[in-house]
């Protein structure tokens, strides 16, 4: 073939004008794939604001808020007030935090010492920058499941690494704090703020440092200093009024929390704060500790990299030792919301069903990562299967799911998955779901469909996260996206979500075929390419009565039971049992 294009993995020619390999679907051209002008995925709430819908369009500009100026002089140019105050050296609230917490410290025995790098320490090399990242992703895993102590070790290789990176010191001290080690925690926060005098997440960390050691007045100034920093940002506003309220100052707290609900018209925690304030009258009792709020876990994402090595233990230790060894931490505020324990890890992190009787049966979920074929005839509710598990994870891990209904419209499924029972009131904006509407216009692009999907998806991930995906159904993508090729084409689609990291589950049609009263299973390419493979179908125990049925044929890395279960829904939950034999 003149003027064709090999393939750099099978070597294949191709047409010069070719996008992906004619015979194994890889890229050929390097670059960023995206359609250019596809027009991007827009998030829109429905019900009540809890789950968005995604749709195309352009992202709407938020209004600024209002510049306040004075009517200008004749002759006179207008001035606005600056949107930021002019308050640029921090270090008179940083020292008098620093004061209150090593005085603390001592007068319960504890030693506090904030970090000093190593004079003449060189700066971070490239190698050792892309080392620090990989630790950095892995704790990041960590801390997505709630594992805190796990995560402090990569935390501390990364910094061995790169001391200079902000993320690092943020998530070593939101560990620390959510393990009741507000010391250490107060070395992660206070050296964030070294690296970046006005970082908000350093400001309101050392603010709650501060009420779990009791030290109330203290952390209202830090947190009057974050306000004056970041006067539009919610979460500063809401510890301010949490600590002022335990300071029995009721009035500048409902003015906080009237503040928030000025930026935020939604926030519960904030108008059920400023009701109950305003209802409060006479004397207060003496302040008690602190009400803070848990740490938030930022989720940075950076690209792997080489594995770890030992050469530079000795910083390790360094590290180690700038954090004061604490005999016993003083106990938790009352108000402090901590996690719940998690159960312990498998060979492989799982993501639960929450099918009552299936975990059990999978060594406690479907291991992440995997791609997971729900399959059956009509009725056998897979739709509502994917959908339960989707928002379960949402609503009882707090996980960031997707749901691509290829052929029913959102609202119509909202409205059938509430009639069962399912939980809709989710984490704001912890479910998205994009619906056929949406789906034309992405596919309608003359550009490779996947290419499209994965830009769809890429935006979704970018503005909410994401950890699971359910793709309902392949039979609809596949007419959607006009496959010529059906298994080139569902190999594309496999690898792809494997990369993406995302824990998937694709519903797919798969009429019964019973031959002598047995089920038989087709040959199906995409069978082959899953991780796991769940069987429904119904089973008819007498000539009037059926039962819907539940079968886990594969599921790659898992001991799991073949036979088939019986499977019910009550009052939202799925059930499964052991079916008896008629």
């Amino acid at each position: 073939m003149p003027n064709s294009i090999p393939c750099p993995t099978c070597a294949s020619p191709n047409k010069p004008d070719a996008f992906n390999c004619r015979v194994c679907g890889r890229k050929l051209r390097a670059g960023d794939d995206r359609p250019r002008s596809s027009p991007p995925v827009v998030l829109q709430r429905v019900m009540g604001g809890e789950i968005f819908t995604a749709i195309l369009g352009e992202v709407p500009k938020k209004p600024g808020p209002p510049a306040k100026s004075s009517a200008p002089e004749r002759n006179t140019p207008a001035t606005f007030a600056p949107t930021e105050p002019e308050v640029e050296d921090h270090s008179d609230a940083i020292a008098a935090a620093v004061d209150r917490i090593r005085a603390k410290a001592q007068a319960q025995g504890h030693r506090f010492k904030p970090y000093i790098p190593v004079p003449g320490r060189k700066p971070p090399t490239p190698q050792a920058k892309q080392e620090a990242a990989t630790f950095l992703q892995t704790a990041v895993g960590f801390l997505r499941e709630s594992r805190f102590e796990p995560a402090i070790e990569p935390l501390l290789k990364g910094i061995s690494r790169d001391d200079e990176d902000r993320r690092l010191w943020i998530l070593l001290a939101e560990a620390y704090l959510r393990l009741n080690k507000p010391y250490k925690a107060a070395v992660g926060y206070l050296r964030a703020l070294e690296l970046s005098p006005k970082d908000d997440q350093g400001w309101i960390g050392l603010g709650r440092v501060l009420g779990m050691l009791d030290e109330l007045a203290a952390a209202a100034a830090v947190l009057e200093r974050a306000t004056l920093l970041h006067p539009q940002l919610v979460d500063t506003w809401v510890e301010r009024g949490m600590v002022l309220e335990a300071l029995q100052n009721l009035a500048e707290a409902s003015k906080s929390f009237a503040k928030v609900l000025e930026l935020r018209p939604d926030h519960r925690l904030a108008a059920a704060k400023r009701q109950e304030l305003e209802s409060k009258l006479g004397p207060s009792p003496a302040p008690t500790a602190s009400s803070v709020a848990s740490a938030r876990a930022a989720t940075p994402t950076e690209p792997a990299s080489p594995p770890e090595t030992t050469a530079e233990r000795g910083v390790l230790d360094e590290m180690e030792n700038a954090f004061t060894l604490e005999a016993t931490a003083p106990p938790p505020s009352k108000s402090i919301a901590m996690p719940p324990p998690k159960q312990a890890e498998t060979l492989f992190p799982r993501v639960r069903t929450f099918v009552e009787g299936l975990d059990e049966t999978l060594e406690g979920g479907i291991p992440r990562g995997h791609v997971v074929l729900i399959e059956g005839a009509p009725g056998t509710m897979k739709s509502s299967l994917g959908f339960s598990i989707i928002v379960q994870n949402a609503v009882q891990e707090e996980l960031h799911g997707l749901y691509l209904s290829l052929e029913e419209r959102a609202s119509s499924l909202l409205k059938q998955m509430g009639g069962l029972g399912l939980p809709l009131k989710v984490p704001k904006g912890s479910l998205v779901v994009l619906d056929p509407r949406t789906a034309k216009n992405l596919f309608a692009e003359k550009t490779d469909w996947l290419a499209s999907l994965q830009a769809a998806i890429r935006s979704i991930k970018e503005q909410r996260g994401l950890d699971l995906i359910v793709i309902d159904s392949l039979e609809a993508l596949e007419v959607l996206a006009k496959f010529k090729d059906r298994r080139r084409e569902m190999y594309r689609l496999f690898e792809w979500l494997r990369d993406l990291g995302v824990t998937s589950f694709l519903v797919t049609e798969r009429p019964d075929w019973l031959i002598a009263g047995h089920v038989l299973q087709g040959r199906w390419d995409e069978d082959f390419l899953a991780d796991g493979v769940v069987h429904l179908r119904m089973h008819f125990v007498t000539d009037l009565t059926a039962q819907r049925r539940l079968r886990v044929v594969k599921m790659r890395g898992t001991k799991h039971e073949t036979g088939y279960l019986a499977m019910d829904v009550d009052d939202g939950r799925f059930r499964v049992t052991r079916a008896m034999s008629s």
